[in-house]
């Protein structure tokens, strides 16, 4: 099984000069919690979910109309490959601990988006991922992690 098999095509995008507040508008419009950041390129140079966005919330003593999507995005991208093959897309996502992968072309234009739920309502076919393989993904997603000291 492939990526673009399974991945959700019609996806939604802010831009990183965008503010929060749209983001996360969008974000309640689509029913989602994550959202690709494309550059005026059309190339995908974060990403947004909507934990950044409950973090630039707490952490900033500004409203979400005058935080920038810039300056909370997920950066650098971790994402996959339209033919890329659906169980190393999880290995992906349990290496970084992510819940979604942005789907780029080989130029990093964005196709899509693969989600640990796409994967979850996939049919199950011969060569698609095992139960196993989904919940071992799970636990290294949320596994905790290693937290780098910052010297001042």
């Amino acid at each position: 099984m492939i990526t673009k098999e399974i991945m959700t095509k019609e996806v939604a995008t802010c831009t990183p000069d965008s503010d929060v507040a749209t983001a996360a508008r969008i974000m309640l419009e689509r029913n989602c919690g994550f959202v690709p950041v494309v550059d005026s390129r059309g190339t995908v140079t974060g990403v947004l979910t909507d934990r950044d966005i409950c973090r630039a919330a707490v952490t900033t003593h500004r409203t979400a109309e005058h935080i920038g999507v810039r300056q909370v995005m997920s950066a650098p991208v971790f994402a996959c490959l339209p033919d890329e093959n659906v169980k190393t897309a999880l290995v992906t996502m349990a290496k970084h601990h992510v819940r979604r992968l942005p789907v780029l072309d080989r130029t990093g234009h964005l196709q899509g988006v693969l989600s640990i739920d796409d994967v979850v309502r996939a049919p199950r076919r011969r060569g698609s991922p095992t139960s196993d393989d989904v919940v071992d993904t799970l636990k290294a997603i949320c596994a905790p992690r290693t937290i780098e000291a910052v010297t001042v």
